[in-house]
């Protein structure tokens, strides 16, 4: 398990920060969030120009064109869930590169998905995961021989 540290090696971009000299300052980020309100062609390519070493990219919403644009790259990215995502077995099936955000959950789902045997299917079919601190040290044991990144919230 890698534990990714938010700001350093994982940060979210939008168009309020996308100039941000903070970012630049980071020698390799290994995962950027895309969170634009409306994405386009320029602002993916943007994007990409301005961290070449990062190969790896979160994005939720607009998914076709993020992958009209990436999937001519080296560049692989992660299909994030939505908060409260009502679809989420068919948002597992449409899409086989997931970062899988237990805090967009309800705590109802988020209780469901935590379960052991529920828990080590999801790791089983992800490779990076969002939850908070405290779901983290709960599921220390079972995550920490896991091979795929966490981001702890």
């Amino acid at each position: 398990m890698i534990r990714t540290i938010i700001g350093k090696d994982y940060i979210e971009i939008d168009e309020k920060n996308w100039d941000s000299e903070e970012f630049r300052s980071i020698k390799k980020i290994h995962l950027i969030k895309m969170n634009f309100i409306e994405p386009t062609v320029d602002k993916i390519n943007r994007i990409l120009k301005k961290y070449p070493n990062t190969n790896r990219f979160v994005v939720d919403n607009n998914i076709r064109l993020y992958n009209d644009v990436l999937k001519k790259t080296i560049k692989k990215y992660y299909v994030e869930n939505n908060v409260n995502d009502n679809n989420i077995l068919s948002f597992f099936r449409k899409n086989n590169k997931i970062l899988f955000n237990f805090n967009n959950l309800s705590d109802l789902k988020k209780r469901f998905f935590l379960d052991n045997f529920i828990f080590y299917d999801i790791l089983h079919n992800v490779e990076v995961v969002r939850m908070a601190e405290e779901d983290f040290d709960e599921k220390y044991d079972i995550i920490k021989n896991w091979n795929g990144n966490v981001i702890v919230y």
